[in-house]
């Protein structure tokens, strides 16, 4: 059986914070930060109202993990477990090998390296936890925060797309890929 998130042995700790899978609770308590014109400038989806934040919010739970400081959730991020591409006679094999990274932090911890920390979290629980071969991130190009996470724990760019996204601005902004390979991130540990 593959492992899922639900199955693993929360809570886990870091250095400085306590993650845990999210629950229907927590879009009000990351509702005051997540809705800030700062964190919207980069994140897929936009809730303009709170009803609208906790039905969004609802349907990610399944790959949904949340990073406490104290009692406080500053972090939010997902562990979306999917399916490699590969040959048709090889699909069952490739299925839920590979796992998408996200991640947003609120702007009153930023600068304490709380989202990095918070990141390697995510990439060691998708490797860890759920035994993947390969995690992957996307961002748009000019969201330097999130590039420089994607650096520091690791990640290779991978690729970058010229005027490939949409952003809600209106304007067509370049894309990245960044990704890690499990035999990577076990070398980089060694």
């Amino acid at each position: 059986m593959t492992p899922t998130l639900a199955d693993l042995d929360w809570p886990l700790r870091t250095e400085h914070l306590v993650l845990r899978p999210g629950r229907v609770e927590d879009a009000e308590a990351v509702w005051p930060w997540y809705r800030l014109p700062e964190v919207q400038e980069w994140t897929t989806t936009l809730s303009p109202t709170l009803d609208d934040h906790r039905q969004r919010w609802a349907r990610g739970l399944e790959d949904c993990v949340v990073g406490l400081c104290g009692d406080r959730v500053v972090a939010a991020g997902k562990v979306a477990r999917g399916t490699a591409w590969s040959q048709a006679d090889m699909a069952a094999q490739a299925r839920g090998r590979q796992a998408e990274l996200g991640w947003v932090l609120d702007p009153g911890v930023q600068g304490r390296g709380l989202g990095t920390e918070f990141a390697a979290a995510l990439r060691d629980l998708a490797f860890d936890g759920l035994g993947v071969r390969r995690v992957e991130a996307q961002c748009f190009a000019d969201n330097v925060a999130s590039r420089r996470v994607m650096e520091k724990i690791g990640l290779r760019l991978e690729g970058v797309f010229v005027e490939e996204s949409l952003h809600r601005s209106g304007r067509w902004l370049d894309g990245m890929s960044w990704a890690l390979l499990e035999r990577e991130h076990r070398a980089r540990r060694g």
